[in-house]
């Protein structure tokens, strides 16, 4: 007896599903648009230069972060705008 009666539509389309749950989203959403290597390195080159982190932060890991939560920086441009500054805003002044 089968666990689960699938035809081969319903398993070409289960597998299909879980696949690509598996490959992680590339951010090129606005949130790369945004957050130029410009912008990025203009926050990042405000830091001391004896700041021991400061040549541990790069963009593609900011970009790699962004994507495991892909609800930031996914509303209208003027919100995206809004939550990216809020969030750099808030690791500014906790990191210094």
């Amino acid at each position: 007896m089968a666990l689960f009666n699938l035809n081969k539509d319903s398993l070409t389309f289960l597998l299909f599903g879980i696949f690509t749950l598996a490959i992680p989203t590339i951010v090129v959403s606005q949130v790369a648009n945004l957050v130029t290597p410009e912008f990025f390195d203009g926050i990042k080159n405000v830091a001391d230069p004896s700041s021991p982190g400061k040549s541990f932060y790069t963009r593609d890991a900011f970009l790699n972060a962004a994507n495991s939560y892909p609800e930031f920086g996914s509303g209208s441009t003027d919100d995206s705008k809004r939550e990216i500054a809020a969030f750099f805003a808030h690791v500014t002044h906790e990191t210094g």
